[in-house]
């Protein structure tokens, strides 16, 4: 499957950077395949994946805006021609973000993904957030915002940690990983309460030169998946990243506390209730009590890859599954306790 978005991307690479919904077709193309998606709130979600044309791969971009009902074929700008999967990120039911993660810079569309511009710098993409009303991007060791619905990007005072980083943001919190400058062991951990304006570094919960991911909740959570080798970590801070406990860490005994591997990824619904994926295959996860217990979600143990998981309202959720070698949208309306399959057309 990244193969063939690979050759999608390289197709992909005839589409023009500014395009409008004219130059597409309308529904989904057949024997569409979904490798990323975005949602805002209860009924809006668009889903980006690849398909067969001629003799090659071109990607597609599709949006519903009934809950998954009907899907409705929308514009796609112009990508490199990269194995990585385009993120795709969208802050309400107009304004969205797509970029391939390090080879792209950043498309922003402020309708709903009939028409995509060139937004902020113009260099590639290093890490990327959204998070109470402002876009955050990251290129190179300069970080930038803008509020989402329209394009005012202004540099922030302050650099930006090497590579891996990982960018996180939620109302007027924002929060970035990644290697520091001097010490060797742990990566550091930058945050804000004031939109970026301000930055309090410190040592964070990931290994140093190995990355992370933070995932932000409610009330001052933030989950931190850390990859250590091709194990992983998984961490919770509950006073808004100042400090973290570890919640798995390559333990074998059972789904009280789930060992991880490096493709892992965390999904918060609300400050308490989460979703996590091992990676590696095998049932979704659910933990109610911020991580002390997990339980298995009913009818997911058949998962063989989890591509992408995320929640746009407390109850409301979507994730793209590998299932028998095939890409499929799930939907979860209840918190991530049961999911169900969701047909693209």
């Amino acid at each position: 499957m990244r193969f063939a978005l690979a050759l999608g991307l390289a197709a992909a690479m005839a589409v023009v950077a500014t395009a409008s919904a004219r130059d597409t077709a309308h529904g989904v193309p057949h024997k569409f395949s979904p490798e990323a998606a975005a949602a805002s709130g209860a009924r809006d979600l668009w889903v980006l994946g690849n398909y067969r044309c001629g003799g090659g791969w071109c990607l597609a971009l599709g949006r519903s805006t009934d809950a998954g009902r009907n899907f409705t074929r929308v514009a796609l700008p112009s990508l490199p021609s990269q194995g990585t999967v385009p993120t795709l990120e969208f802050a309400n039911a107009r304004d969205g973000f797509v970029y391939a993660d390090g080879a792209s810079p950043l498309y922003v569309t402020h309708d709903g993904g009939s028409s995509w511009d060139r937004a902020g710098p113009t260099r590639k993409v290093v890490a990327f957030a959204l998070g109470g009303g402002e876009a955050y991007v990251a290129v190179g060791h300069v970080l930038e915002r803008s509020p989402v619905g329209r394009s005012a990007w202004r540099k922030l005072t302050v650099t930006a940690p090497r590579l891996p980083v990982s960018l996180a943001a939620r109302a007027s919190d924002v929060w970035f990983l990644g290697p520091p400058r001097r010490r060797p062991d742990f990566d550091t951990i930058a945050r804000s309460s004031d939109r970026g304006r301000r930055f309090q570094p410190q040592k964070g919960p990931c290994f140093s030169e190995l990355g992370g991911t933070l995932a932000p909740a409610a009330d001052g959570v933030v989950w931190a998946v850390c990859p250590s080798g091709m194990m992983a970590g998984l961490t919770l801070s509950t006073n808004g990243g100042r400090s973290f406990s570890i919640r798995s860490f390559h333990d074998p005994g059972g789904v009280r506390q789930p060992s991880l591997v490096n493709s892992a990824r965390i999904a918060a619904a609300s400050a308490r209730v989460a979703v996590l994926s091992r990676g590696g295959g095998g049932a979704l996860l659910r933990t109610t009590d911020l991580g002390r217990t997990w339980i298995s979600v009913p009818q997911t143990a058949h998962i063989e890859e989890v591509l992408w998981l995320g929640f746009s309202t407390s109850r409301v959720g979507a994730a793209i599954v590998q299932v028998r070698h095939r890409t499929q949208l799930w939907r979860t309306k209840d918190g991530g306790a049961t999911w169900h399959s969701v047909p693209i057309r």
